[in-house]
């Protein structure tokens, strides 16, 4: 159970700088042109004043100027910085109203006036601490658009538009207790929404690369909610998504918005048709405490999009407060198309210390959306590799962890169930079947496609070897991680990747979703004919050498149908007992025209960031130069044919390392930081 404090109801002096209504204003006219103003006020501060105990003069200080003001002579100015962002970054904690913060329910309005010339940006900070939790994010670019935010524009809320070069009134008015957020200029109202973050404790005005604005006339005001003796009110109900037909288990956050003590009460969820409810009793939820309901039985998604939250029963039935006890929802729901599978390739490697985000995002998908997805891990630098699908997803990607759904743009892991939903509903031009023969460590492999739908031009096609629950032994297989002891980093298990070691050691690491194989290159070859109409069927045949090591019962066999435009159009997974269990395709089963050879590759460049020296393990005797590439395609060093290799000469970045000889060349990507 999370708790809050319950706000201070007294009256609390409120404190103006100048005649204007509100409990706390600012109109610079007492500075001086020049003046830094988290030095000279005590009402401001610095961003490094507050996170890293800086003292004055302070590097990311905003100064008063005279060039610009809405009344008077001065305003705070935030210049123009083409290079970067900043190096102005100041904060005005809402504490400045009279009333304790963070606030978490009452009505907050801030009023200030901007004149913008190449754009703006300011924040809400969630906690009394900045940099923990962003509340809101507003954008102004530079053609007059301005756009309102979850905490790294990942949900956009609301978009409108203001006057570039010249002065306007921006007012938001924040109704906590309702989650209400609504936006004026001008006095004219453009909209309102809910945040994922309700609550707030300052505003951090920070100008990113090309951006000029200025701020004056600031006001702040603040009233705090009036409580009734009993009140039970539906906070929040975290966002539901997911494929109709996929069964969900809501969660409702419900909040003491009374005086008294609330011990029990009851919360329906009313979602197409179906109501389930939860009871829960024996608590002690204190004023403006919160209790998040996690419902044990399950909501079937339809078609339908909103649903209905309402608190009942409070404390055995006793009179309550009922303007608040419901809350509608929208949840985002979408229809798979028919026989539609999405890939999701994440670039990894043991060595990567943020990489456990994407392990954690694979799991989540297998979780959330089984059937309908296939996550494959491509590791980097670490004794899983394959040097084949390695090289070919370094063309797509700047660093680790990253990754692709359908060979889409690249994104960061985290997001793969946005652009899952978006491919989920694309149907397929063909259903792939896939069919498998093991003999000894021979696999032969059949893809048989049957298509739905005409293509025309060249589409190719890919098969890929995954395996699940790989272990190993050696400080290789050892987990970089940078969640240790910092941010938390919740898995499928409830296991919080915050606990764990700086270092993971091999025993307790076991590998998902790890590429194994992939034939016959990470494009793959092109189908033997240009056009095929609905109801054609084509087969390809593959053959991989099964490395002793490997795991047979772990191993699923995928594969890819790819598109013109390099998209993976659908996809096939299945493990290889299912596969030998529907039978490798006739056209496959002897000696085959289209046959393919992939395996285990034994080259190994370690340790993988490095920034000193390189080792390279099984180097090919053919070798006969050694090349490393920056990221821009450009050799930076030429070296002799050697087991180790001196990147002490190198600044940090990503580089490609190339072994070259006779009818060879083999790349192996590296860190050095």
């Amino acid at each position: 159970m999370k708790k809050f404090l319950l706000l201070s109801l007294s009256l609390i002096f409120c404190i103006s700088l100048y005649s204007q209504s509100g409990n706390f204003c600012e109109d610079f006219e007492s500075f001086s042109n020049g003046d830094p103003v988290c030095q000279t006020s005590p009402n401001w501060n610095s961003w490094g004043e507050l996170m890293s105990g800086l003292t004055a003069p302070f590097t990311d200080e905003a100064f008063i100027t005279n060039l610009y003001s809405n009344n008077g002579d001065f305003s705070l100015a935030f210049n123009l910085n083409p290079a970067a962002a900043g190096p102005e970054d100041v904060l005005l904690p809402l504490s400045n109203t009279g009333y304790p913060t963070p606030y978490i329910a009452g009505v907050f309005t801030l009023t200030h006036n901007l004149y913008i010339t190449t754009g703006a940006y300011f924040n809400f900070q969630a906690e009394n601490t900045p940099g923990v939790t962003w509340a809101l994010d507003v954008t102004f670019d530079a053609m007059g658009g301005v756009n309102y935010a979850s905490s790294g524009s990942a949900q956009s809320y609301l978009m409108s538009t203001y006057p570039t070069n010249q002065w306007f009134e921006q007012k938001i008015v924040i109704d906590l207790s309702n989650n209400n957020w609504e936006v004026f200029h001008d006095g004219v109202s453009q909209g309102s929404f809910s945040a994922l973050v309700n609550q707030i404790a300052s505003i951090d005005y920070y100008p990113t690369a090309g951006q000029e604005f200025y701020v004056d006339d600031i006001c702040l005001d603040y009233t705090a909610p009036q409580l009734d003796p009993l009140n039970a009110q539906v906070l929040n109900v975290p966002a539901l998504s997911g494929l109709a037909g996929q069964d969900r288990n809501p969660s409702v956050e419900i909040r003491n918005f009374g005086l008294n003590d609330i011990n029990s009460f009851d919360v329906t969820f009313d979602y197409s048709g179906t109501q389930i409810t939860e009871n829960i009793s024996g608590l002690t939820l204190t004023s403006m405490s919160t209790y998040t309901v996690d419902f044990v039985n399950t909501i079937t998604l339809t078609s339908a999009t909103t649903a209905l939250a309402y608190v009942h029963n409070i404390n055995g039935g006793q009179t309550q407060s009922t303007s608040d006890d419901t809350l509608l929802t929208n949840l985002n729901v979408v229809v798979p198309a028919t026989g539609k599978l999405v890939v999701g390739e994440e670039a990894t490697g043991t060595w990567c210390g943020w990489c456990p985000r994407g392990a954690v995002a694979l799991n989540w998908m297998d979780h959330d959306y089984e059937g309908f997805w296939q996550g494959i891990a491509v590791h980097n630098g670490d004794p899983m590799v394959d040097a084949t699908y390695d090289n070919g997803i370094a063309g797509y990607i700047s660093g680790y962890p990253s990754g692709i759904v359908d060979r889409g743009s690249v994104i960061d892991p985290s997001a793969f169930a946005g652009d899952f939903l978006q491919r989920i509903v694309i149907p397929p031009s063909a259903f792939i079947n896939n069919g498998a023969q093991l003999d000894g460590n021979t696999l032969k492999v059949s893809l048989d496609l049957n298509f739905q739908l005409p293509i025309s031009g060249t589409h190719r096609v890919v098969c890929t070897l995954v395996e699940d629950s790989v272990t190993g032994s050696g400080p290789q297989y050892y987990q970089a991680n940078y969640y240790s002891g910092g941010s938390s980093l919740i898995d499928v298990d409830g296991t919080d990747w915050n606990a764990k070691p700086s270092n993971v050691p091999d025993y307790m690491m076991v590998y998902r979703h790890v590429a194994r194989a992939i034939s016959p290159s990470f494009l793959g070859d092109p189908l033997p004919g240009n056009f095929y109409g609905a109801g054609d069927t084509e087969t390809v045949c593959f053959e991989f050498n099964i490395d002793p090591n490997w795991d047979v019962s772990k191993i699923h066999i995928v594969g890819m149908l790819i598109d013109q435009s390099g998209m993976i159009d659908n996809a096939s997974s299945t493990s290889i007992a299912t596969a030998e269990s529907a039978g490798l395709s006739n056209a496959c089963s002897g000696a085959t025209e289209v046959i393919y050879l992939d395996g285990p590759d034994d080259l190994v460049v370690f340790p993988n960031p490095a920034s000193d020296k390189l080792y390279v393990n099984n180097l090919p005797k053919q070798t006969k130069s050694i090349d490393v590439i920056n990221i821009e395609g450009k050799i930076v060093l030429s070296l002799e044919v050697n087991n180790t290799i001196d990147i002490s000469n190198l600044t940090s970045g990503i580089y490609s390392i190339r072994f070259s000889g006779k009818d060879f060349t083999e790349t192996r990507n590296f860190v050095v930081k």
